[in-house]
């Protein structure tokens, strides 16, 4: 009789997983902590490099479309919404496309965050050698880093299909 159950875990699907989830959940945690401690501080961090300006920003990129109000907040939504399902149904597979997926996506949570707690984006890393630069944050940061790594993992790994066991038919 038996007494129990066994699980059986295919770990080429669970440790990627894990990756994903540990890399979201901690780049949110930094964006959101360094937003708490750079809100209404202006210092610099590096002289003539750079320094930490809070500024709230009410549009998106070098404030585009900061007249939008509650339509960036469902634009926002939606496009955060179709890159989880993105991961879900395309990026599951590598440790590469998880950690592109997981920038992107905490990126884009942490600042979907701020529009709705408070209708606009702190941002506050600016680049003291290049003035015309907009003023960013981490969550801006992790948009760019994971666009990169999506982009190298689809141009170069997504095509290429797995190999079939040796003893298939």
């Amino acid at each position: 009789m038996k007494t129990g159950y066994t699980l059986t875990v295919n770990r080429k699907l669970v440790i990627p997983l894990i990756v994903f989830f540990a890399t979201s959940i901690g780049l949110i945690i930094i964006d959101m902590t360094s937003k708490i401690f750079t809100d209404g501080v202006n210092t610099s961090v590096i002289p003539k490099v750079i320094s930490f300006e809070s500024v709230y920003n009410k549009g998106v990129a070098f404030s585009f479309l900061s007249g939008a109000g509650v339509w960036l907040i469902v634009l926002t939504s939606i496009l955060t919404v179709a890159a989880i399902t993105a991961w879900w149904f395309m990026g599951r597979k590598t440790v590469l496309s998880n950690v592109g997926f997981a920038f992107f996506i905490a990126g884009a949570i942490g600042n979907l965050y701020d529009r709705i707690a408070y209708g606009y984006v702190r941002d506050f890393i600016r680049f003291d050698f290049w003035p015309n630069f907009a003023i960013f944050n981490f969550a801006d940061i992790c948009l760019n880093v994971g666009t990169v790594l999506l982009v190298i993992y689809f141009v170069f790994f997504a095509h290429k299909k797995e190999k079939a066991p040796a003893n298939a038919a």
